[in-house]
């Protein structure tokens, strides 16, 4: 479990993307649970260092999560949603207005088999 700061590039905004919510441009985000937003913030031009703990040694934050695990067929719509707009040129916005079978069908090239 890592934390991250991340910086949006609206430096004023406050609200939600993709599930994390910011306070003058700037929001904390553990990468345990919500991997999909970090890849999606980096994508989308965020700033994100890693928020060090005294007892962990500084490393670069470039490539140091998992890569994001695509979603089983039976997680939620949101699971997909998210993993989308990390994974394709779709902004979050798009990929929630799509049936979940149409977002599955875009990860799996419309095998689904997820």
């Amino acid at each position: 479990m890592s934390e991250f700061k991340v910086t949006a590039p609206d430096e004023g905004f406050s609200g939600q993307v993709a599930e994390v919510s910011f306070s003058k441009g700037v929001a904390t985000v553990d990468s345990s649970d919500s991997r999909a937003a970090l890849a999606y913030f980096r994508r989308r031009g965020y700033k994100v260092e890693k928020v060090e703990q005294a007892d962990e040694p500084q490393r670069a934050e470039e490539g140091q999560d998992e890569p994001l695990a695509k979603p089983k067929q039976a997680d939620p719509k949101e699971a997909w949603v998210a993993y989308i707009a990390a994974t394709t040129d779709l902004s979050e916005a798009e990929a929630a207005d799509l049936k979940k079978d149409d977002l599955i069908a875009l990860a799996t090239g419309g095998d689904d088999g997820a």
